[in-house]
């Protein structure tokens, strides 16, 4: 990966992209389409198709595999602008995105029976534990997993389980993961719809259903082997994109992107509802301090928070490059900033909202499908702030035990 080009894009610039020039050129249909998309409960076949080719859900996916091995700050550049448009799309195109990075580390026989006829064939998830027994060659997998984002459009789906009658042990002990990560095809598993909600409603996170499905051992990955940077696929898969900490993407891909573009989008939508406005008191809106302010400070917050983002990412590719080492302390830091980025924008959202008045509450008008977005965003467990809080600062001040099991 060139430094120069990493360096543009500390700078703000992305004109080397091509993959946010198309993002750029997408948000004006995804616009159009969002009053729509917003009344269905799964992301449109044409706005899917609109991603793929453009190449977006194969960002972080292995060249060997027609992938194109590019920067996590590039995809999340990208997603970041689709979500100015319309957080829902950004969402599941974040989502299944990290799902071709972690394909990545399975072994090489999984990757081929997913990407070997179709090198877009697309992933969905959830990791929430499951229970799984050991038998001869593989695993029998029952149950049901909630928050599968995407999973109507997906052809296979990634499962945490953890093995009955095994003792979770290692780095994955009492952490919250399940000890595997378990790859099944669509014709395993059912979608079981349920997704009536009120914000992030085109993701179609619904229920996955399973029922004594055989996964062999090539389609089931240990956590462990990611967190010790022995997993299989990453004799093949040896890019650097595959040697930064796994946590330091995944948990990235997501939330905070998703964040920041509705928080931008938003802020459009504020100004060009209140563009020139005059109150009845006749008074215009640039006068009107408090919104001056809520504006200034969405925008300003909004590039500060993603200039750190990708200052962090900077500094761990740059590790992998043969760079300066970056410490445990400093990536438990990272992940606290980018944990802090929904919450942030809930705030900074709330007070736009609260400024535009009545009005703002009408379908007609973007703010109500925005703000409950980022509502519905900032709720994600990645984004306890206060758990990455104790993971960090707690062991600044002494105590070793607060980032016992904790992955950064």
């Amino acid at each position: 990966m060139p430094t120069d080009q990493i360096n543009d894009f500390l700078r703000g610039d992305f004109s080397s992209s091509e993959y946010v020039q198309k993002a750029r050129t997408l948000v004006p249909t995804l616009k159009e389409r969002s009053t729509a998309q917003w009344n269905c409960p799964k992301i449109f076949d044409e706005t899917i198709t609109d991603l793929q080719n453009a190449g977006f859900f194969q960002m972080l996916q292995p060249k060997r595999w027609g992938g194109a091995e590019t920067t996590p700050i590039e995809s999340f550049e990208v997603a970041s602008i689709l979500a100015e448009a319309d957080p829902s799309v950004a969402w599941v195109l974040g989502v299944i995105g990290i799902h071709h990075y972690h394909l990545a580390f399975f072994d090489p026989k999984a990757q081929e029976e997913v990407w070997g006829n179709n090198t877009k064939t697309l992933i969905s998830s959830p990791y929430a534990p499951g229970t799984a027994k050991r038998v001869e060659g593989g695993y029998l997998l029952s149950g049901k997993w909630s928050f599968s984002s995407g999973s109507d459009h997906c052809d296979w789906t990634f499962l945490g389980g953890n093995i009955e009658g095994e003792e979770n042990t290692g780095k994955t002990k009492q952490s919250g993961m399940a000890q595997y990560c378990f790859l099944l095809p669509r014709s395993d598993y059912e979608v079981m719809p349920n997704w009536d909600v009120h914000g992030l409603r085109a993701t179609g996170s619904n229920d996955i259903l399973v029922k004594d499905a055989f996964i062999p051992e090539h389609r089931a990955l240990r956590w462990e082997s990611v967190l010790n940077n022995d997993a299989p696929g990453l004799k093949l898969n040896d890019g650097f994109l595959y040697k930064i900490p796994f946590f330091q993407i995944f948990s990235r891909a997501t939330q905070a992107p998703s964040a920041l573009g509705a928080l931008k989008g938003l802020v459009q939508t504020f100004i060009d509802f209140n563009y020139k406005k005059v109150s009845r008191h006749g008074v215009g809106i640039s006068a009107n301090q408090a919104a001056v302010l809520a504006v200034s400070q969405a925008l300003s917050h909004a590039e500060e928070m993603k200039s750190q983002v990708y200052k962090n990412y900077a500094r761990v590719i740059t590790e992998v490059l043969g760079g300066t080492t970056v410490s445990m302390d400093e990536r438990r830091q990272f992940r606290f900033q980018s944990s802090q980025i929904p919450p942030r924008c809930t705030q900074l959202a709330s007070e736009l909202f609260r400024l535009s008045g009545g009005h703002a509450i009408y379908k007609q008008y973007d703010f109500g499908r925005l703000y409950n977005d980022i509502i519905a965003i900032q709720s994600h467990q990645l984004n306890n702030y206060q758990h990455h809080a104790n993971a960090w600062a707690g062991t600044l001040l002494g105590d070793e035990k607060m980032a016992q099991n904790y992955f950064a």
